[in-house]
């Protein structure tokens, strides 16, 4: 997937094949936990980790009552007003089995709308800038067989491995070889814009202004480009 973190192999229990390579993938590590002592907004969606639930309930629990003590903002969405729920900021009633309309939803509304994503992480880290022809594949250079990007110095196309990251375009139409073509994200941002928080409110049945309003909430705590020392 582009990432500088490789996952091989697979685990017998149930969350083995889902969980575990996501996490690998995306952040280097074995499990998907929120970071309760550093984040400021924290959204449980179907799960009461942090609340004598999942695995280490004791240690979790007691880090859960720091953070909100020292006012981390909590939210959690789950059809059924679990113990969370009711101890949470605020409470997401929610259709059962549409939570990914959702999250959807508030993916749009924070790409599309507001214009919130990690644009550094996204070119050092991900496939984003890689250019997508119009079958749907990567444009290759010719010699190596290597995905191209988009050079927005120079401006050209080159292979994705040729040109600094910082001058890698996320966004826009381009022509590689009298071939339309565009970067990964570009498309990403394309296919999200069907998900609108008025289509996905009729699904989940979550109001569209409680979807953008949270959106809004966790783009802006998430404070990207923030450094912080632990």
């Amino acid at each position: 997937f582009g990432t500088p973190n490789g996952v091989a192999g697979g685990a017998s229990f149930f969350c083995g094949n889902g969980l575990h390579p996501v996490a690998k993938l995306t952040h280097g590590t074995w499990f998907l936990e929120p970071d309760i002592d550093h984040c400021n907004y924290l959204i449980l969606d179907g799960t009461q980790s942090g609340f004598v639930a999942n695995h280490l309930p004791m240690d979790l629990a007691e880090r859960m009552r720091k953070a909100r003590e020292r006012g981390m903002k909590l939210v959690v969405i789950d059809p059924i007003e679990t113990n969370a729920g009711k101890s949470a900021d605020e409470w997401i009633p929610i259709v059962p089995g549409t939570d990914a309309q959702l999250a959807l939803a508030m993916a749009n509304v924070l790409v599309n709308e507001l214009g919130i994503f990690d644009t550094e992480f996204l070119k050092r880290h991900t496939n984003g800038t890689y250019l997508i022809g119009e079958d749907g594949r990567y444009v290759r250079d010719r010699d190596g067989g290597k995905p191209r990007v988009w050079d927005e110095r120079r401006p050209g196309a080159g292979a994705f491995d040729a040109v600094g990251w910082e001058s890698q375009a996320l966004e826009g139409q381009y022509v590689v070889d009298g071939q339309a073509c565009a970067p990964a994200f570009q498309k990403v941002k394309e296919h999200l814009e069907s998900y609108t928080p008025e289509s996905a409110a009729k699904i989940c049945g979550v109001p569209a202004g409680t979807i953008r309003r949270i959106a809004k909430e966790f783009g802006e705590a998430a404070a990207i480009g923030s450094t912080l020392e632990v």
